[in-house]
């Protein structure tokens, strides 16, 4: 009986873990408008076991209007490539190089 219930129990414990992570996949088909100069950070997240499409956070800048939130974009959506587009063409531009 008591073998029968930690499998039980364990089973339970894996299938939470599995939607947790499913959960993490999930970013959303419509957010704020995003301009690329108010982009603190960009994250490329690849392909993993839960989740079949690559993830992209952004870590917005300290503007009154966002305040420093992340956000998961769709990466299948034009509006998302575009702005990773032109966000990394506006940092490579404003890179600090030292001497």
């Amino acid at each position: 009986m008591h073998r029968c219930t930690a499998v039980l129990l364990l089973l339970v414990v894996a299938l939470y873990v599995l939607s947790a992570e499913a959960y993490k996949c999930r970013c959303t088909r419509k957010g704020p408008k995003i301009r690329y100069k108010d982009v603190q950070k960009l994250e490329i997240k690849p392909k993993h076991p839960f989740c079949q499409e690559k993830m992209i956070f952004v870590t917005m800048e300290n503007v009154a209007r966002f305040k420093g939130q992340e956000y998961c974009l769709h990466p299948k959506l034009q509006s998302t490539k575009n702005l990773v587009k032109w966000f990394r063409i506006w940092k490579d531009k404003h890179r600090v190089y030292e001497a």
